[in-house]
Formats: C-alpha cells, sequence, structure tokens
C-alpha cells in the first residue's frame, strides 16, 4: 500500500507500509503528521487513521468504475488541510527535545540504508567545491547552494523518501540565490565579532615595537592583553552565531524561506535549547574527528552520519513548522 504525508504544506511519498512505520518509529510522522493513502476520503491525522505503533489498516474499497476517488493528492490538498495547524506564535511555545543517541540512531538507519547515495553525492559535491575553490570568488558563490543540496538529498533519506544524486545539486534551482546568501551573511556577520579585538591586537603590537622606554612598553603590554580579552569575547559570540544560525540552510531548501527569515527563525528555535545544541554539535564534529584514527578512511563513515544526525536534529526542531509565505 503507498502512503502520503505531509511536511509542512509540503507531500511527501509514496512510502510502503514498512516505510510509514519506520517514519513514525523514528519521529518523522507523529500523531499530528496528515496521512492518505488510497480509500481515505481525506487528509487526516496518523491517530485517527492508525493507532500509534499499530499495522496500518486495509485500504477501503477503491470506488466502483466510473467513480471518482475522493481525495485526489495534491499540493491543493496538503496545503489546504494542513493550513488548519497551529500559527507561528504557537508553533514555537512547543518544545523539542535534543538526544544525540536518538539522533545517532537515527542517523545510522539512514546511512546504512543509502551509504552509496550519500558518500557518492558527498564525495562528488566536494569534488565540485574543490574545483570551484580555485576560481576566485567562485567558493563563496557555491558552497551554499552545494551544502543546501546536500542537505536536501540527506533529509529526503532521513524521512524515508526515495533520493536521487540530482538532490544533491538542488540548490542550483529556485533556491540558489537564499542559499548563496545564507552561506554568506552569517559568517560575516559571525566574524565581525573578531574585528575588535584584532584592532586592539594590532595597536598593542604596534605600539610594544616602537616603544623605546619601558613605560609605553608596558603600555602596549597592557593593550595587548585588553585586545586577547576581547577577541577571547569575539570567538565566544562568534560560536553563538554559528550554532544559532545553523538550521538557516536547511530552513531555506526545505521551507523555500529567504535566507533572513530563515537565520531569524534558526536562531529563535535554538535559543529555545541553545547550550544543548551546543553540546550536540561538540558532539557531532567529535564523531566526525573519530574517522582520523581510521587511517582517515573513518570519515567516510563517520562525516556522513555527523551529517545525517544534524538533519535529525532539524527535523526534531521543526518537523512541523509551517511558516506563512513572505509577503
Amino acid at each position: 500500500m503507498s502512503w502520503y504525508y505531509a511536511i509542512g504544506q509540503e507531500q511527501k511519498g509514496p512510502v510502503t507500509d514498512e516505510q510509514l512505520q519506520g517514519l513514525v518509529k523514528d519521529g518523522v510522522i507523529t500523531g499530528d503528521t496528515l496521512v492518505w493513502r488510497e480509500g481515505l476520503a481525506s487528509w487526516q491525522a496518523y491517530r485517527t487513521v492508525v493507532p500509534p505503533g499499530a499495522a496500518p489498516p486495509a485500504a477501503a474499497p477503491l470506488p466502483e468504475a466510473g467513480g471518482v476517488p475522493a481525495a485526489p493528492v495534491t499540493a491543493g490538498s496538503v496545503g489546504a488541510a494542513f493550513n488548519r495547524g497551529v500559527s507561528e506564535e504557537e508553533f514555537f511555545k512547543n518544545d523539542y527535545t535534543v538526544s544525540i543517541g536518538y539522533a545517532w540512531s537515527r542517523g545510522w538507519r539512514a546511512f546504512t540504508g543509502n551509504a552509496g547515495l550519500m558518500l557518492g553525492a558527498g564525495l562528488l559535491i566536494l569534488l565540485v567545491a574543490m574545483v570551484g575553490g580555485v576560481i576566485p570568488f567562485a567558493s563563496l558563490i557555491i558552497t551554499g547552494p552545494l551544502t543546501g543540496g546536500l542537505y536536501w538529498l540527506y533529509l529526503r533519506c532521513v524521512r524515508g523518501e526515495a533520493a536521487t544524486l540530482g538532490d544533491g545539486f538542488s540548490g542550483f534551482g529556485p533556491q540558489f540565490l537564499q542559499l548563496m546568501l545564507g552561506n554568506i551573511v552569517p559568517g560575516l556577520l559571525a566574524m565581525l565579532s573578531l574585528i575588535p579585538g584584532g584592532i586592539v591586537l594590532v595597536i598593542g603590537g604596534f605600539t610594544s615595537a616602537a616603544a623605546k622606554r619601558g613605560d609605553f612598553q608596558a603600555l602596549g603590554g597592557g593593550i595587548m592583553l585588553v585586545g586577547a580579552l576581547l577577541l577571547a569575547v569575539g570567538l565566544a559570540i562568534m560560536i553563538y552565531f554559528a550554532v544559532a544560525w545553523s538550521m538557516t540552510l536547511l530552513l531555506v531548501i526545505d521551507k523555500r524561506l529567504d535566507f533572513w527569515r530563515a537565520m531569524g527563525f534558526s536562531r529563535r528555535r535554538v535559543g529555545q535549547h541553545f547550550f544543548r545544541v551546543l553540546i550536540f554539535f561538540f558532539a557531532t564534529s567529535l564523531i566526525s574527528i573519530i574517522g582520523v584514527l581510521a587511517i582517515g578512511l573513518g570519515l567516510l563513515v563517520t562525516v556522513p552520519v555527523a551529517l545525517a544526525m544534524v538533519v535529525c536534529l532539524y527535523e526534531d526542531m521543526f518537523r512541523e513548522f509551517d511558516p506563512v509565505p513572505h509577503g
């Protein structure tokens, strides 16, 4: 039996009975998620169709010959049904869980089920990025779309959808500009926090180098100390923004948001559990680094799994997020 389900206003599927149960187990489909299959009169909340943990029921009889299906699967029908959901303000009042173990199990399952596709797409995208890196400014232009496309491929794998290699390059489509800006702008804004400390350090260095008297050398050393402290504060601020805006590209590619709104939504959602999310990213970084211990070959496993874990965290944060179109 083929099932369809709604994430935001987007129709997902078809998926089999087994895949549907896997999505329920992974938390992608919840009791409030809208689902549809042949035989249902309309899109319905999953809990009204299948009791949690139970196998899907048999399909209802199809219309007789010449009849018209009661609920054709269209994007409009999904949107009309899902628009009855919570508002943005209500959404941000809801909580979510940051679980490293849960994300690991889901990420590992997604990787083992799509290892060839994930590895192949990742290596191909890395090759394209390396080639683009030798062209002046090309890296700034293509990094965001490449990363967004890779996120989209991983997101489809995590959701149990039929992903293809082409999904890895979907960033070179309608969302190209937003993905490019969603990569450049947060990076530049985060790096601005290092400028005050850097300037003070340079001034202190020149003061110490040019001083001929001991008191001026001491002044230069004091200025450099202040600069080092400002640089440390700036580094902390940069880390904060990097974590707060970590879901920007995923929101752009998945929810079709402009980069500025995506940055705002990411910061607001991450801010609900900032330190837990920070620890989560620290853990995924460690998992990636572990691959180096296996003569570097382990990176072929640890990096994709760590990336899949980030996508799983995004799913937990924004699974039911249905932003109102801008403008």
